[in-house]
């Protein structure tokens, strides 16, 4: 009896923290591992949702925050949201993982194409979002992947004051 109830405690933890899912992913994949996934809904500049229900934060970059819990939406959130939900809301997306596979909140961390037609890349969404000027580098280490191109376009918005660099 004490057998079947441990059993059926785990078979209900691995439900609630959804580890049973078919889609979940090690905690480490070698460098440059892909994915290819459907979007089901953006929840904010930088984290959506796939039609598996897996949460992904995109990864080198932090868009402002959204209004939450009472506390009121930073400057540029919005915008953040709706450009990126205008990009890959309902469509196919490649995710290209780096050294950590989830966050500390079990998010997927990834590097996140828009796929066109055929399946092949058409959009770098990280960079789109920094040449917009719609997000801040998040902590990024120089001789990191895409360390120069991050740094760069960020320059080229804060240059044009785009975005959140418009005030400056």
């Amino acid at each position: 009896m004490k057998k079947s109830k441990t059993i059926l405690l785990i078979a209900l933890l691995l439900l609630l923290f959804n580890v049973g899912n078919c889609q979940t992913l090690p905690m480490h994949l070698p460098y440059g591992y892909s994915i290819k996934a459907k979007v089901a809904r953006v929840i904010d500049g930088d984290t959506f949702v796939l039609s598996d229900s897996q949460h992904v934060r995109m990864l080198g970059i932090n868009t402002p925050e959204i209004e939450r819990l009472g506390k009121p939406a930073e400057p540029f959130a919005d915008s953040a949201t709706h450009f990126v939900k205008s990009l890959i809301e309902g469509k196919q997306v490649k995710l290209t993982f780096d050294e950590n596979t989830y966050d500390i909140f079990g998010r997927l961390l990834a590097y996140v194409w828009l796929t066109d037609v055929t399946g092949k890349d058409s959009l770098w969404i990280q960079a789109e979002l920094l040449k917009a000027g719609l997000c801040r580098i998040s902590h990024y280490p120089k001789g990191k992947r895409y360390y120069d191109l991050f740094y760069n376009l960020r320059r080229s918005a804060r240059r044009n004051h785009l975005g959140i660099w418009s005030n400056e």
